[in-house]
C-alpha cells in the first residue's frame, strides 16, 4: 500500500508535464499557421480597433498584395509548382518514380503477339475437298436441280436457308381439253382441294370452257361413285387411297402399304 501511495504523486508529475507540453506544441503550430496569413505590412492598432473590411479590400490583401516586400498569393503557387516540375527536384523525383509502372506497356511479356495470332488463326483442313462429307456451305443444303444466286455462295455472310417450292400442279387448256374424263380420276383430282372444293380459275389459268367441263366431269364422277363427296369434316381425296377412317389416319407417321410391301418382296428373303 505505500508503494502504490508513493507512486500516485510522480503520475500526477507525470501527467501534468506531458499536458504542458502538448499545449506548448499545438500554440507553436497554430502561431506558425496565423502568421502567413495576417497583414504583416500595415496592420496595427487602427485594424484592431476596426476589424470589418469590404470585399474588396480582402481580395486586394489576398490576391494583389499590399506593399513590394508581399507577393500575390498565385504568384507564390506558381513559384511552388515550377519548383516541384524541375529536373532535379527531389518531389519531381518521388512523384515520377510512383508513376513508372502506369506508362509501361502491360503487353510487353508477348501476350500482344499471341492474341493477334489467335485472333487471325483460322483451322482448316487443305484436303477436305476430298472426303466424302464435304460441304461448301454446311449452313446450307444444296439439293439437285435448285438454283441459287451467287451471293449465296459468299462465305462472309451467314447463309439463308431456301425452303424447297412445293409441287404444284400445272396445266393447260388444251391437255384439259383433252384429257379430262369422268373416268380419268387421277387426271380430275388435281382441280379439287382437301375440302373438295375446286380451284379457281386465277390458279389453274385456264379457260371457262375448259373450267367448265373439268366441273362437269367431277360432277358425273361423283354420281357414277368413282369420286367422293368430300367435306371439311372427311378425309382429303387422294387417288388409289381408301376413304374410310383407318387407325394409321391417326398414327404420328405412317407409310404406304404397297411401298412396304414391295421392299420386303425384294429382300434377300424374298426368293
Amino acid at each position: 500500500m505505500d508503494q502504490l501511495n508513493q507512486t500516485d504523486p510522480e503520475r500526477r508529475v507525470m501527467r501534468r508535464t506531458i499536458g504542458i507540453t502538448l499545449r506548448s506544441i499545438g500554440r507553436s503550430h497554430t502561431t506558425h499557421f496565423a502568421k502567413p496569413l495576417s497583414t504583416s505590412a500595415s496592420h496595427g492598432k487602427k485594424d484592431s480597433s476596426n476589424t470589418l473590411e469590404s470585399n474588396n479590400e480582402f481580395e486586394q490583401r489576398i490576391f494583389g498584395g499590399i506593399s513590394e516586400n508581399s507577393l500575390p498569393f498565385f504568384q507564390k503557387l506558381d513559384r511552388i509548382e515550377k519548383a516541384r516540375n524541375r529536373p532535379g527536384s527531389r518531389m519531381n523525383e518521388g512523384i515520377s518514380s510512383n508513376l513508372d509502372g502506369l506508362y509501361e506497356n502491360t503487353l510487353s511479356d508477348g501476350m500482344d503477339g499471341k492474341l493477334k495470332k489467335a485472333a487471325r488463326y483460322f483451322e482448316f483442313d487443305p484436303e477436305e475437298i476430298t472426303k466424302e462429307d464435304y460441304a461448301f456451305r454446311p449452313d446450307m443444303t444444296f439439293r439437285r436441280g435448285m438454283t441459287y444466286d451467287t451471293k449465296d455462295l459468299d462465305l462472309r455472310k451467314p447463309g439463308v436457308r431456301k425452303p424447297p417450292k412445293r409441287y404444284e400442279f400445272q396445266v393447260t387448256t388444251e391437255e384439259v381439253l383433252e384429257k379430262a374424263d369422268s373416268r380419268n380420276v387421277r387426271f380430275l383430282s388435281n382441280f379439287i382441294t382437301e375440302a373438295g372444293i375446286m380451284h379457281k380459275r386465277s390458279k389453274t389459268k385456264i379457260s371457262a370452257k375448259a373450267q367448265r367441263k373439268v366441273a362437269g366431269e367431277i360432277k358425273t364422277a361423283r354420281a357414277f361413285g368413282l369420286m367422293p363427296f368430300t367435306t371439311m369434316g372427311t378425309k382429303s381425296f387422294v387417288f388409289g387411297k381408301s376413304m374410310q377412317d383407318l387407325d394409321e389416319d391417326y398414327e404420328y407417321e405412317s407409310f404406304d402399304r404397297r411401298t412396304i410391301d414391295d421392299t420386303v418382296g425384294e429382300g434377300p428373303l424374298a426368293a
